[in-house]
Formats: C-alpha cells, structure tokens, sequence
C-alpha cells in the first residue's frame, strides 16, 4: 500500500471519527442532526456610570443660560413676551421679596408627630422658607439686587443653625427630605458664589445638607420599602422628590458618587422611583393619532389624578437636574417620559374648559397584590384609568417639558401635541398672561401640593 494511500484513509477516518463525537448528541431516529445549535448569546458588558458630571450651573436645576436668557428678557421688557410677563408675575410672589423672614425649628415633623416631642406636624414654615430661600436667590440672580442675595442666605443660615433633625412616628418625613430637600440645596448653591455669604457659613450649610437631609434620601432611595413593606409600596414621587434631592446636594457638594446615586436608582433601581416601575408599561399609539409620540400611562395613572400630575411636575424637575449635570433622563429608552407626560396630559388637560377625551388606552395595574408588604389588606387592581375628582389638577412643569422635547430636543410641536396644550393653557391666570407660576402660588393651593414642585417654568425655560 502506498503512503498516499495510508494518508488518504487516516484522514477519511480521522473525519468520520470528529463527525462521529460532533454529532452523538445530535441522533434522532438512527439520523443525524446536522442543525448547529444556537449559541449563547454574549452577556451584556455592565453599564459604566461616569466619575463625574457637569457642576458648573448655578445649581442643578437652573443652568446658567437659563439665568441669562430670563435677563435679556427682562432688560426687553416687552409686555407681550411670555418670559417677561413670568418674571412680572414672579416678583410678585410673597416669597420673593426682601421683607422675607425664616421662621426655623429644631427639629421638623412632617406626618405623626407622636414620640417626636413635638406637639404636632411643623413643616409648614419648612416648606415655605425654602421655596423663599430658592425665589430670593433666583431674583438676585436675574436683577443683580443686593437686598434678594442678603434675605436668602439669612434664611439658609438660620435653618442651617437651628434645625437638627427631621422626623415623624410614621414615613412621612421622607417627603419632606425630598421636597424641601432639593428646593434648600438648590438655594445654597446658587448663592455659594455670593460675596457677602462667609466662607465658613456656607461650610455650615454644606454639612446641614450633607448630615441632616442627604442620609434620609440615601436610605429612601436604597430601601425604599423600609422593614415592613415591598420596594414598590410608596408612590413614584416618594422616590422622585428623594433622587432630586440626592441631584441637587450632589451638585451642591460637587459629589459625583451622590449623583450616581440617583442615576442608578433611575436607570435600574428596584423601587417606584426607577423608570420602568415609574411607567410599567410600553407605550402605545395615540388612537387619536394627534401627538407623533407615544402614550403611557403611570404606576398612578389608576390611582387619582391629582399624584398622576404630581409625577409629572417632579419628574420634569428631576429630569432637568439630571439633564443639566450631564445626564439624559429625559431621552432613556426612547423619550418614555415624554409618552407618560402625553398620556397625563391628554387625560388631565382643559386647553378649552373641557376634557380631550372620555377614555384612555390601559393596562391592568396590580398594587402590591402578592407582594412583600407585611400587611396583605391593602392592595389595589386598577383596570382603567382614574377619573376622580382631581382629574384635571394643574400643576406647574409644562412649559418645561414642552420646551425640552420640542425646542432643545428638536423633536418639534407634534411630539408634544398634549403637552403643549397643557403649557399653554397654564400660562394665563384668569385670562391674563402671567406663565405657570411656581411654589406658593394661589393656584396651586396653600398646602403643601403648592410647594412640592420649585415651578416658574415659562419663564425659566421658555426659548
């Protein structure tokens, strides 16, 4: 036998054999299986979050453009303008002026005032002197006036000095860490570069911040369930006011692990706060095919309508704060904040003095049915979207949104169909032009909804 013919048969044999073990697993029926297997698809690299952000705004929600843009507005002075006739109404607010007082307390309660040694709930002047603090420290910014920088660092140094804890017998109190938390954090930072604030009163402020409020909204924001109930207990804005707050005094303390905080609750978090629990579902098309995006309905959209809007006016301001840090909130996974705010809008907006429409795209919402709560007797199916007494609530935040995804995004007026709708409406008080207003405006109430939100949106982010 020649050589070339032993190679030949050594090789034929060598590949029966590999065909043989390749395909052993692949027999059926005496036949082999010559299908190759799917292979496992390669595991997602993990998301890498960055090690710093832009903290070169005058605070996390109000960028210095903005700041500027409102000036050349002003020093226009046109009567017609959107952005001048918000700046009239503005100076207007009780909580703009120079004559402002703080009225501080050691220790805060917002909710069960029981064990806290306080006789009772005692937020009220909390929530107002910080919506003064923030207002007086924007008037400063914009008139260049003395008397606003001086009236608003008296506020944040009383508070920093007097108040040392905030409490309650029930979990209330985290709405207040977050609520009035971002609102005081974005006053200091935006006066820190004040000449006449000392250097060593702002580090007092700085660690106010940093030990009474930011270790509240860290542990909300990490377990937001707490000892007794599942992570998606608490209503969205529960967590939404907590991660502005994280924003904002990260910014403030130029902490970028603060920030990230916030950013990963967001992007993956576990609790109501996170977007995809925020809006459960996938958006869907307008059936009435007026908006070019899309509609999706909120964790609250079943529950009422006055927390439906609530979600939207807190979750722009905290989209903003992420934005204006270097962070697109408002884009991720394809503007799905944009298609909730649609859906609210549709749903909540009287461009008109009447409703838009008698019925709403939904999909069935089960509210802590098999969860985790250790009280089983409180769960909720909402099967259609609510239409309760608060439907129609207005709260400020439309002309933010609007402006975003239609002017700074490009994505142009059809996107926002609704949302416009909705700015607009809100941008006259009894048929006067004055924009949407902001904390402590009568239209909003005087309880504590008329200060969840900073607000002034027309004349902040009017382009």
């Amino acid at each position: 036998m020649t050589m070339k013919k032993i190679f030949l048969m050594l090789g034929v044999a060598a590949f029966t054999l590999q065909l043989s073990t390749a395909c052993t697993d692949y027999l059926e029926d005496g036949k082999v299986n010559l299908e190759i297997p799917e292979q496992p698809e390669e595991p997602e690299e993990p998301f890498v979050y960055p090690t710093t952000y832009n903290f070169n705004n005058p605070c996390a929600l109000i960028a210095q453009e903005d700041i500027d843009r409102v000036k050349q507005k002003v020093a226009a002075a046109d009567a017609n303008d959107l952005v001048y006739a918000s700046w009239l109404n503005f100076c207007k607010s009780q909580f703009a002026q120079s004559s402002y007082k703080a009225s501080p307390v050691e220790i805060v309660v917002r909710g069960d005032a029981t064990g806290t040694g306080v006789a009772s709930e005692n937020y009220g002047s909390c929530m107002r002197d910080a919506a003064a603090a923030l207002q007086l420290a924007l008037r400063w910014h914009i008139s260049g006036e003395k008397a606003y920088a001086d009236a608003a660092i008296a506020i944040l140094n009383d508070w920093a000095r007097v108040c040392k804890k905030i409490t309650a017998n029930d979990r209330n109190f985290y709405l207040l860490a977050g609520f009035q938390g971002y609102t005081f954090a974005c006053a200091g930072d935006m006066m820190r570069n004040y000449e006449g604030w000392a250097a060593a009163d702002i580090e007092i402020f700085k660690q106010w911040m940093l030990t009474v409020w930011y270790p509240l909204n860290r542990e909300f924001t990490l377990n937001p369930g707490g000892t007794n109930d599942c992570a998606l207990h608490c209503w969205s804005n529960w967590q939404l006011c907590n991660m502005a707050s994280l924003l904002a005094i990260g910014h403030l303390t130029q902490n970028p692990e603060i920030v990230t905080l916030a950013y990963k609750n967001f992007r993956e978090g576990e609790g109501s706060g996170a977007l995809n629990h925020m809006i459960p579902y996938d958006p869907v098309e307008d059936p009435d095919h007026k908006t070019t995006g899309m509609l999706a309905q909120s964790m609250e959209s079943g529950r009422d309508q006055g927390h439906a809007t609530l979600v939207i006016s807190m979750n722009a301001e905290m989209c903003q704060m992420a934005w204006n840090l270097g962070i697109d909130f408002w884009g991720m996974e394809n503007n799905k904040v944009l298609a909730m705010c649609e859906y609210t809008a549709k749903w909540n907006a009287k461009p008109n003095g009447s409703f838009l429409t008698t019925t709403m795209p939904f999909t069935t919402y089960y509210y802590c049915i098999d969860c985790e709560c250790k009280n089983k007797n409180h769960g909720a199916t909402h099967t259609t979207v609510s239409n309760d007494e608060g439907r129609g609530t207005i709260r400020p935040g439309w002309d933010l949104i609007y402006n975003h995804y239609a002017k700074v995004k490009g994505l142009g007026d059809e996107a926002c169909y609704y949302s416009k709708l909705f700015a607009e409406q809100l941008r006259y008080t009894n048929g006067t032009l004055t924009g949407d207003g902001g904390a402590g405006d009568s239209r909003y109430g005087g309880n504590s909804s008329a200060f969840d939100q900073f607000g002034w949106g027309t004349m902040l982010y009017t382009r």
